[in-house]
């Protein structure tokens, strides 16, 4: 399940080289008391190659997909000091999400953000991220969706389908010196027009 080179590059770009997380991905899910809705805002703890913060970023979003179950469905509202995302499921398939950040986000990373989403998978399988760099004030709706998907690598792909367990992981870069946050979700494909 390893990803292509050329996502690497998005993440350590992103990163600007330099940051780090401030704790590790927990060594068992009960130690999370939400696996599922996670993240975290991201400190400058020493210099770090492009490579190797890109690899950090990697095996935090595999490990999140491997270790969690798809138990609670992409529907409504999910909260975290990060962001909030909202689901909503079309008539025609496409899972589509809202993603706005909280105050205390605000606050730590600034007035502008380029929000990204490095990693994504489907039914443990890394695909082509949905969702590709975007920057604006850190009040913007940030927002996406996903229909169909390409597994990275080619192989394939298909059509989003009820019952999918997806995970998301967005990446943050603040305009304040080297300020960054992460967040992911891992949930259940509802079934069509669930909102």
């Amino acid at each position: 399940m390893r990803i292509g080179t050329r996502h690497l590059s998005l993440v350590a770009a992103a990163a600007c080289s330099v940051l780090l997380t401030t704790g590790a991905v927990p060594a068992a899910a009960d130690e999370d008391p939400s696996p599922e809705n996670g993240g975290g805002f991201l400190t400058v703890t020493q210099p770090k190659d492009e490579a190797a913060v890109a690899k950090l970023a990697e095996d935090k979003a595999e490990q999140v997909h491997l270790r969690t179950p798809a138990n609670k469905l992409c529907t409504g509202a999910w909260t975290h000091p990060v962001s909030t995302v909202t689901f909503q499921r079309a008539t025609g398939g496409t899972l589509a999400w809202g993603f706005k950040l909280s105050n205390t986000a605000r606050a730590n990373l600034g007035p502008t953000v380029t929000v990204t989403m490095p990693y994504a998978y489907v039914n443990g399988k890394a695909i082509n991220p949905p969702y590709g760099p975007h920057t604006a004030i850190s009040t913007y709706n940030f927002h996406g969706s996903m229909n169909k998907y390409q597994f990275t690598g080619g192989g394939g792909g298909g059509a989003i389908a009820t019952g999918n367990k997806v995970t998301f992981y967005w990446f943050l870069k603040g305009s304040k010196p080297n300020t960054a946050a992460d967040r992911y979700i891992t949930c259940q494909v509802p079934k069509p027009g669930s909102a």
